[in-house]
């Protein structure tokens, strides 16, 4: 899995199709209503052809009910997708960077004249220092704790970014399909034509995608069932009870 350079390459696209789908769907409802309007403005004159015609626009109001659905849940969950990429580098930066950084200062005597210190006690402070230097290295080392649960928490991430992207695709096109039909400027004689065309292509449109969702929220619950294997990443010799190993007896 590639790592992007920082939270914003992840972030920043994140935020545009937020923006993108709140202002889409926004014009999706307007479109719809005003088709409906449009029609009722017919209605006499459309006669029995208008119970048919109401059933396709339940089909369509059906499939953008579901998608509004989906909108509003992607967009109240905004933020915590954002979090989850700070944190993702948070624990590459500020973790794995710092810890990795102390590996070569744990063990070094805050004084030369340590190195020639003996007995017992200076045994002792080996002892600890080198329990120190390998709690260190189960966090910030190379394929370390740190790394690890950085790499879970951006695999998340992503995959919330790719449901977007999904997410993103039925919007624009159930836009494009309600364009396409015009029916809020249709003549009664295109207006039984454009509806039929309309359903089909919204039913259509709308099962593929939220199918491909599925696939996408399925492998997104795969990856949090992990989250085990992210809290047995503290069960480590190295950090007894999955703490800090502690420098001196209180």
């Amino acid at each position: 899995m590639t790592t992007p350079a920082g939270p914003e390459a992840l972030i920043g696209p994140l935020d545009d199709m937020f923006g993108t789908i709140e202002r889409e769907i926004g014009t999706i409802i307007d479109k719809y209503n005003a088709a409906v309007s449009h029609i009722n403005d017919w209605k006499y004159v459309l006669g029995p052809a208008l119970i048919w015609i109401s059933d396709a626009l339940n089909k369509v109001r059906d499939g953008l009910d579901k998608v509004v659905k989906l909108v509003r849940y992607a967009v109240e969950h905004h933020m915590p997708v954002v979090s989850l990429v700070i944190q993702s580098f948070n624990w590459q930066d500020h973790v794995q960077k710092d810890v990795s950084a102390m590996v070569g200062s744990v063990e070094a005597p805050a004084d030369p004249n340590l190195a020639y210190w003996e007995g017992a006690a200076a045994t002792e402070y080996r002892n600890r220092a080198k329990i120190q230097r390998d709690a260190v290295d189960a966090i910030g080392g190379q394929g370390g704790k740190a790394d690890a649960i950085s790499s879970w928490l951006l695999n998340i991430a992503k995959l919330n970014v790719e449901f977007m992207n999904g997410l993103v695709d039925i919007v624009a096109q159930f836009l494009g399909a309600l364009v396409t039909a015009a029916l809020e400027g249709a003549t009664v004689v295109e207006i039984p034509f454009a509806v039929k065309d309309l359903a089909g292509a919204i039913g259509g449109l709308v099962t593929g995608g939220i199918n491909r969702l599925a696939e996408i929220a399925t492998k997104l619950m795969e990856t949090l069932t992990i989250v085990r294997d992210a809290k047995g990443l503290m069960n480590d010799p190295r950090l007894p009870g999955g703490k800090w190993p502690q420098a001196v007896n209180l």
